[in-house]
């Protein structure tokens, strides 16, 4: 039960992240942590092949968010250089 849970979350997350859907994906992770604490409460535990599943899945997310990173980190850059152009034929 906590599998599938995890792994549609997980899921919904890595598609959001790759759709560049940052707060889906937000919500989605959300999910993955209160399936977690709700099974950690019940004592429910992650089948070894589901893990390796999961896995999987979390380091898609882990991914797919260091992409979105590196694009935001690009764009804040280019603007951050075009600023500082602007800026130079603006002074006196």
């Amino acid at each position: 039960m906590i599998a599938e849970a995890l792994a549609g979350a997980l899921e919904r997350a890595a598609t959001a992240l790759e759709a560049g859907d940052a707060p889906g994906a937000a919500a989605a992770m959300g999910e993955a942590s209160r399936a977690c604490q709700e099974a950690e409460a019940r004592g429910e535990r992650v089948a070894p092949a589901a893990l390796a599943e999961l896995t999987a899945l979390h380091a898609r997310c882990g991914q797919s968010a260091a992409r979105a990173r590196a694009t935001l980190e690009q764009a804040l850059e280019s603007a951050g250089a075009a600023r500082r152009a602007v800026s130079a034929y603006r002074r006196p």
